[in-house]
């Protein structure tokens, strides 16, 4: 059996069928204790959990009955963000999630091949792509009960796009990266090289964008709801369809012939020694590792489309691999790395941003390509590393300048995590999120603008206003040069 995982604006209408079995579903999870590896509170919990803000949520009561605080530590907090691994993870965590829903769906007497939605929202086709389909926003399903997949603590938003506290806009440029691991300080599409990691390490450019915007944009950040703290992410049935598409982009970028899937052994059997782990229809648990994710490997989806919103082209190699269940990728597996970064300047100090904007000076190893006055055909790229702060998520929006006040907007990041990223006790020691940012063409507007080297770089960041309920401090920049490919 396939269960084919489609477009939820493909439906054509408010309450598709597919999406009145997916609340039916929802319904009949949350009706499950938490101790049950079926049930909707243990399926959100092996994305993240709190418990006490799941009680004060009304989620869990303290006398709920939890599983043994063995299979806790095994099974939940397990979401991988941060790493290489972050793709796979979330891919093997989706399917789990669909088939347990399909079984669900199928013993409350619906078809027996339900597949997940996506929720398509970078298709240009579609003017209302970035509204947040029908189905979540109604209080009431079609026979006039509560609706499931509309009980959810979110901020009110309706629509995703720029705001005054979120500036930049959901895109497709991860889609431009051809190596799937960063290298060292650059950005690749999967994100660095971890072991298991449950965040704190480099952000891979599809996790940067659109992947963490849109957890922020629909969890908001003042007030906050659930899409933005991944500890509360997995309980909003938005989640998975926001899930499913992020992973559709993953499968579009594996048709591309010449972008390179990394294989190796490191990333194909990690990690190790901790596993991941997920619960079956059954209410057994199974063990998968990143290599069986890729196409045509026991994890692999099935989508109707991986043309519409993803920025790839129509074409014959596309048109045979939109099913991946039995085919090659067109994308060619990982023999050898990126093209390897070399550190050219770093900061001195940190930097913290609550009520105003904070500015460091990173001095530039004069290289070759400072004397060019152009960093094409390199690639430059701007590091944040350990991001730390105390809300849930919050947005910063860095800049780059002159000394004589000249500057550009490098990128407006959403931090996904940021509290659980910062916490001493946590997984990583309180060790922030690292971002990366390319900033060649910021750097080369800069180079243009003054007809001069750049000896020196000023990076800026600040808060939207809106975000700033505590500081975000920001403990080294760091800049990198890449040759391009």
């Amino acid at each position: 059996m396939v269960r084919i995982r489609r477009d939820i604006a493909s439906f054509g209408e408010a309450w598709p069928e597919t999406l009145i079995w997916y609340a039916k579903a929802v319904r009949q999870l949350r009706s499950l204790d938490p101790n049950d590896r079926n049930s909707w509170a243990y399926l959100g919990a092996i994305h993240g959990i709190d418990r006490q803000g799941w009680i004060n949520d009304g989620v869990i009561t303290p006398q709920s009955p939890m599983p043994p605080q063995s299979e806790q530590d095994r099974m939940w907090n397990q979401c991988q963000h941060g790493t290489w691994y972050f793709l796979p993870w979330h891919r093997g965590y989706c399917w789990s999630f669909e088939q347990i829903i399909g079984a669900t769906v199928e013993a409350l007497g619906g078809p027996s091949d339900w597949g997940l939605p996506y929720w398509n929202y970078l298709d240009a086709t579609n003017p209302n792509a970035r509204d947040i389909p029908d189905a979540f926003m109604s209080a009431t399903m079609p026979d006039g009960s509560d609706n499931p997949l509309h009980d959810a603590e979110r901020n009110g938003l309706t629509r995703l796009g720029p705001s005054s506290w979120y500036p930049r806009d959901i895109d497709l440029s991860c889609m431009n990266q051809h190596y799937y691991t960063s290298a060292v300080g650059s950005l690749g599409f999967g994100g660095g090289v971890t072991a298991f990691n449950h965040f704190s390490g480099p952000t891979g450019a599809c996790e940067g964008n659109p992947h963490n915007p849109v957890h922020v944009m629909v969890g908001g950040i003042s007030p906050m709801g659930w899409m933005a703290d991944p500890n509360f992410a997995a309980l909003d049935p938005i989640f998975w369809t926001h899930h499913c598409n992020i992973d559709r982009l993953w499968a579009a970028w594996l048709t591309v012939p010449g972008n390179v899937q990394e294989t190796g052994a490191n990333w194909s059997d990690g990690p190790s020694p901790r596993q991941f782990e997920m619960p079956t229809s059954s209410g057994q648990t199974t063990v998968f590792v990143p290599g069986q994710t890729l196409p045509g490997k026991t994890y692999a989806p099935t989508y109707d489309d991986l043309t519409r919103g993803t920025g790839i082209g129509v074409g014959p190699l596309i048109a045979k691999t939109v099913l991946m269940e039995g085919i090659e990728m067109g994308a060619d597996k990982g023999t050898e790395g990126p093209p390897a970064s070399t550190l050219i300047g770093s900061s001195t100090e940190s930097l913290s941003t609550h009520a105003n904007a904070a500015t460091t000076a990173v001095e530039m190893a004069q290289g070759p390509e400072m004397l060019a006055k152009s960093f094409e055909p390199s690639r430059l790229f701007l590091n944040l590393e350990h991001v730390r702060g105390e809300t849930a998520s919050s947005v910063l929006n860095v800049y780059i300048g002159l000394p004589d006040g000249h500057r550009e907007l490098a990128d407006t990041l959403a931090l996904f995590g940021l509290q659980k990223a910062s916490q001493e006790d946590g997984d990583h020691a309180g060790n922030g999120l690292t971002y990366t940012i390319d900033i060649t063409g910021p750097a080369n507007k800069l180079i243009a603008s003054h007809d001069a080297t750049l000896d020196m770089i000023e990076v800026t960041i600040e808060q939207p206003d809106e975000a700033k309920a505590a500081p975000v401090t920001v403990e080294r920049i760091s800049i990198y040069s890449q040759p391009a490919r």
